[in-house]
């Protein structure tokens, strides 16, 4: 039994009170019975009824203790258990020291001691706490400290060891122990499995239970959708969403959007009807099933949810609206993962066309979204799963043909989808976040590949996100600490934003960058942002020249406004003390107008495609290679 004052349930303590309402009569019954039934011997004569007297006290006390709630039951029980040792520990002893027939003693030990095992068990049965333990310990031990005195005693008075009286309270005492030892341990057994059972249900509680909206879960989503799937039948998925819901958390605090969100469960439901399923994903993300339905009764529900005042939203005090994205089986998907992916994608282009709308999937429209999803549910497993490589870009200095640079490119080889272009999937990292761990990711390998390359640089592109991070700075230091490369051999080439340019974060972060002893590149020069005044004032060391003028040295109609562009970036370079680069030089014909028009660095598949670091480790170990003249 639990201790006062600790949640124990109510029908518990009442049969364990009811066990001593009835149990406590039931011992007095025994009691009146052995004065009622006792032998005409001195000891039932003499030393018997003041015994049982007072034990029948203790059992009246105890009764009335339990019917008037006296005391708590904890209580009560460890007073009969004490009163019960101490009365069959004095009969022992005096039945040792007093009683000298042992055919009448042995009759007496077995009638006070057949109820030793009884009173343990019934006792461990009632209660479990420690201390009630440790007075069941105390009294066995009593008992059989009796035992061993009453027996012993005729030894040492010179009378011989009474076999009978011996194997009688060895027998009793042996069965006290099993009775004790055994109910603890299988009482303390079942209590232990009774908490494992119940952390299991709390546990598979949260599990298949939201446990602020009180709806089923993610994984209880899955098994419906499987089994609906194996029906076979015709239904319906709508992806649920709350427009706007991090504004509701930012203005009026996250209870005011909890409140929204049990509300809104609830109102779901009501509204789609006894036969829809509500669910919730996480979030601010709702899904109902609606089984046996096709698209014009979705259609219709979904408007229905649409267009129906959320009396949660008036509560809270704002106008909460929501979107939604239907997907059907099995004309869009008969997978269940497919379909629920198909929903959320249908629900995100409502977003991207103004919010509170429904719309069904469409496989040629939402082709793009479900890509962008995949791409950033699996770009942030692709460091661990060691999908993401390196690839080095030589830069040559155009006029003695000598490798001084090495650009770092980043490649994505999905275990699906197979190469995914930088382009595609750096864009997916800085939206989701990912940029940060996949960029510092970029930065150690870039330095640690360069460590054993001798007198070349390494060029790492940063993304305007990383330049408004705090600790970008750190990032980079710890990169150069991590992997031993000096920071004149690190150059970052940032590309040309109205971030920039505009935002005073950004200037301090390149002011530390050039302190650290990192050189600063500006990269697509000539095809971006462009503040030339803004430029001058910025701690640059290098521009590169975007591909898009590269290539039209070459055009005849374009060619002469390319050379014009070109002539003005290497003054604006010399101007700040910078390097210019050239990149994109597919042709010969490009390499020699650049050459002739004093350019220092270039790169470019005309030169040499990006190799691997191993490549490149080859290629600084052999004779530097020949640039192409022209014809």
């Amino acid at each position: 039994m639990e201790p006062e004052g600790t949640p124990i349930t109510h029908e518990l303590h009442q049969a364990w009170r009811r066990m001593l309402l009835l149990g406590l009569p039931v011992v007095q019954l025994s009691v009146l019975a052995a004065l009622l039934f006792a032998r005409p011997d001195p000891w039932d004569t003499y030393y018997d009824p003041p015994l049982y007297l007072a034990m029948s006290v203790l059992l009246v006390g105890c009764w009335l203790a339990v019917a008037r709630s006296w005391g708590s039951i904890r209580q009560i029980t460890l007073i009969v258990t004490a009163g019960s040792g101490l009365f069959l520990s004095v009969k022992l002893l005096l039945l040792g020291f007093v009683l000298r027939d042992p055919y009448t003693r042995v009759l007496e030990v077995l009638e006070t001691l057949v109820w030793l095992p009884t009173v343990i068990t019934w006792t461990m049965l009632t209660d479990l706490a420690r201390e009630v333990r440790r007075v069941l310990g105390a009294l066995l031990w009593a008992v059989g400290a009796c035992s061993l005195i009453i027996v012993l005693w005729p030894v040492v008075q010179g009378e011989g060891l009474p076999v009978d009286l011996a194997r009688a309270l060895l027998q009793i005492n042996l069965s006290a122990a099993v009775s004790l030892y055994g109910a603890s341990f299988f009482m303390q057994r079942n209590d232990a499995l009774g908490r494992l059972h119940g952390e299991q249900r709390v546990l598979q509680q949260l599990v298949y239970t939201d446990l602020l909206t009180g709806l089923p879960g993610r994984v209880r989503l899955h098994e419906q959708l499987g089994r609906l799937a194996a029906q076979q039948t015709p239904f319906a998925v709508l992806f649920v969403d709350v427009d706007a819901f991090k504004v509701i958390n930012d203005t009026l605090g996250h209870a005011a959007g909890d409140d929204l969100l049990r509300g809104l469960a609830g109102e779901l439901q009501r509204l789609a009807g006894p036969a829809a399923q509500v669910y919730r994903l996480s979030g601010d993300e709702f899904v109902v099933l609606l089984p046996d339905t096709r698209e014009p009764e979705a259609h219709a529900l979904a408007q229905h949810l649409l267009q129906a005042p959320l009396e949660p939203s008036r509560r809270v005090g704002v106008d909460a609206t929501v979107s939604i994205g239907l997907s059907l089986y099995p004309d869009d998907a008969q997978h269940p993962t497919d379909l629920l992916r198909h929903a959320d994608s249908a629900m995100y282009a409502v977003k991207r066309a103004g919010r509170r709308q429904v719309r069904r999937y469409h496989p040629q429209q939402d082709a793009a979204t479900e890509r962008f999803q995949v791409l950033a549910r699996d770009l942030g497993h692709a460091l661990a799963r060691s999908e993401l490589s390196l690839r080095f870009q030589p830069i040559y200095r155009l006029r003695d043909r000598r490798l001084i640079k090495a650009e770092a490119l980043l490649r994505w080889t999905h275990p699906q989808l197979g190469p995914v272009p930088p382009g595609e999937f750096i864009p997916v990292a800085e939206r989701v976040g990912l940029i940060m761990p996949v960029g510092a990711w970029v930065l150690r390998e870039a330095c640690r590949a360069a460590r054993g390359w001798p007198g070349v640089r390494v060029s790492v592109n940063v993304s305007p996100v990383q330049l408004l991070q705090a600790d970008f700075v750190a990032t980079v230091r710890e990169a150069l600490d991590h992997t031993g490369l000096p920071a004149r051999r690190l150059e970052l080439e940032l590309t040309e934003t109205a971030v920039l340019y505009e935002d005073d974060r950004v200037a301090r972060t390149l002011q530390d960058l050039r302190e650290l002893g990192v050189r600063i590149s500006i990269d697509d020069f000539g095809s971006g942002y462009s503040n030339l005044a803004r430029l001058r004032t910025m701690p640059i060391t290098g521009v590169k020249l975007d591909r898009s003028i590269i290539a039209g040295l070459s055009d005849h109609e374009t060619g002469g406004f390319a050379h014009a562009l070109t002539r003005a970036a290497l003054d604006i370079a010399g101007h700040m003390r910078a390097e210019l680069t050239a990149e994109g030089i597919e042709h010969p014909a490009q390499l020699e107008v650049l050459r002739a028009l004093g350019c220092p660095l270039g790169q470019g598949h005309g030169l040499c495609p990006p190799v691997t670091p191993a490549e490149l480790d080859a290629l600084l170990a052999a004779p530097q290679p020949e640039i192409p003249s022209g014809s």
